[in-house]
């Protein structure tokens, strides 16, 4: 194999050494064609055209953005020292949906700084609107400040104040809070409410809306409202995050087997939000606290009293009369009860009955949905007594616009790239094809050159030899000097002619260099 494969390299090596300088540079220079073209088409298939996604951003959104697409895996460039974000330019308007729907978007609220770029000729009214957009910022900054929240969106309502002093309308403001949480306390609710009464003049707390982004509300104005709507959204939020719990226990261990995005799950939680109290009460055997005994009479009688039973806090009296005298016996038990009582009180959020849903993308056999069916039962802690159900179909998805936005997307970058590798592709065959019209044609050109040389040298060989022919004693390649014939100018004719043969046979040589060695080699065989 090795000496093949030296065989092979020394052909090679001989053709190249046979070829022409032209031919040489010409395949040269067709190779590097090649693979400028190649490169080209790879540098436009990975080429990408970057745009500004957000500008002029604080540390902290351009922070938050950035860490975004890193998890996304999307590349970007920073300018303006980080506050200018550019990535590629046909993902800027998908991204910024994204960031819409994750409420990620930057904070483009302003506040009192909106009264930097106020002119000389700013109105009254142009005023009155921005102290409005100014003091709205500044709440709406206040409030996404909070631990709590997230993002915050304030919308006040402030009266024109009136030309009489009786005459003031009340301002009103709504607050729509995005949480980090599930929920918030009535604490923090009604510190906000605090912060925008005291913010906005004429503003009362009966006339502040607070609702979240779910549209839960929080306080509309009344403490009563207020303190029951917090109760009912407490046990609302419980309720879904008891719910959120179970279901990423099923994903989790679903979604390894079959695959992201192919599992969904509902759950529907029924918890019981009653407080129970119950007080047991447990009564111990009775003990004698305290004894009394009192008696009159003789001795025999009192003895003879003494040896009947008494009863627990009775008096028992005996007498006897046989003899006209009166006697008495009494003995009066005070006993003791030992008790025991246990108050237990049931927190409320117990589950009363949970109802699972799963359904996985394709069909499932009875099996497949009897194993499930047993994975999800562990895994949700299944109580048959308490009346839980658990259903697992398997059924085909459809897509969704996002899945079909993105295989869009995909087939669109696939049929880029394949438009650049066919013109890649038609552009390398093409100049293979040049290369190769080229070879030939030189290949030609050489060939017929080289048969014109050799009809040259046949023409002017049979021309010597006729010369030599016609030359007075040449037939010899040795001249007799003692012979009476000998002519010097034959001998100086002789020498001419060999020379002009031996020069014309170099240059030959030098022209044509295989035609010499194969007829050498031909002359060897001969002889």
């Amino acid at each position: 194999m090795a000496s093949r494969f030296q065989e092979v390299i020394e052909r090679i090596k001989t053709s190249w050494s046979n070829l022409s300088t032209l031919l040489k540079r010409a395949i040269i220079l067709g190779s590097i064609s090649v693979l400028i073209v190649l490169g080209v088409s790879l540098y436009l298939m990975n080429k990408v055209s970057y745009g500004v996604l957000f500008a002029d951003l604080s540390e902290a959104d351009a922070g938050t953005i950035t860490a975004d697409l890193k998890s996304k895996n999307i590349n970007y460039k920073l300018q303006d020292g980080g506050k200018t974000i550019l990535i590629d330019q046909s993902k800027i308007d998908e991204y910024r949906i994204s960031l819409a729907v994750d409420n990620k978007l930057p904070d483009s609220s302003t506040g009192f700084e909106l009264f930097d770029q106020a002119g000389m000729m700013t109105t009254d009214e142009d005023r009155k609107i921005m102290y409005q957009r100014a003091l709205t910022g500044e709440l709406q900054r206040s409030i996404s400040s909070l631990s709590d929240v997230q993002k915050a969106k304030v919308i006040l309502v402030l009266p024109d104040e009136g030309v009489f002093k009786d005459q003031k309308d009340s301002a009103s403001a709504s607050v729509v809070l995005t949480l980090k949480g599930s929920s918030i306390s009535q604490e923090a609710v009604q510190g906000i409410v605090a912060l925008t009464t005291a913010s906005v003049k004429n503003l009362s707390s009966e006339n502040v809306k607070v609702v979240d982004s779910k549209g839960n509300v929080l306080a509309d104005g009344s403490k009563s409202s207020v303190s029951s709507s917090g109760i009912s959204q407490h046990s609302l939020d419980m309720q879904q995050q008891y719910e959120q719990q179970l279901q990423n226990k099923i994903l989790k261990l679903l979604e390894p087997i079959y695959g992201a995005g192919k599992v969904n799950v509902s759950i529907n939680a029924d918890l019981d939000f009653d407080a129970i109290e119950r007080k047991t009460v447990k009564y111990a055997d009775p003990k004698i606290r305290s004894e009394n005994v009192q008696a009159s009479g003789s001795g025999e009688n009192i003895q003879n009293a003494q040896t009947n039973t008494v009863t627990d806090n009775v008096s028992n009296v005996t007498g006897n009369t046989g003899d006209g005298e009166n006697n008495s016996y009494s003995r009066t038990v005070n006993n003791e009860l030992n008790t025991e009582t246990t108050t237990v009180v049931n927190a409320p959020g117990s589950v009363k009955r949970l109802t699972t849903s799963v359904v996985i993308d394709g069909n499932l056999s009875n099996n497949v949905q009897r194993e499930v069916r047993v994975l999800v039962s562990s895994a949700i802690g299944f109580d048959e007594d308490r009346g839980d159900v658990i259903s697992v179909q398997g059924m085909n998805f459809k897509a969704t616009q996002g899945d079909s936005d993105k295989i869009t997307d995909q087939l669109t970058d696939l049929a880029k790239k394949r438009t650049f590798i066919y013109v890649g592709a038609g552009l390398s065959i093409f100049i293979i094809l040049l290369i190769i019209g080229l070879v030939l044609f030189f290949a030609r050109r050489r060939r017929r050159k080289q048969e014109e040389e050799d009809y040259d040298v046949d023409i002017s060989m049979d021309e010597e030899e006729q010369e030599v022919q016609e030359t007075p004693k040449a037939t010899g390649s040795i001249i007799d000097i003692s012979s009476d014939d000998f002519n010097v100018e034959d001998l100086e004719e002789l020498i001419r002619t060999k020379d002009k043969r031996n020069e014309k046979a170099t240059k030959y040589a030098e022209h044509n260099p295989q035609a010499v060695a194969d007829l050498i080699k031909a002359w060897t065989k001969q002889k």
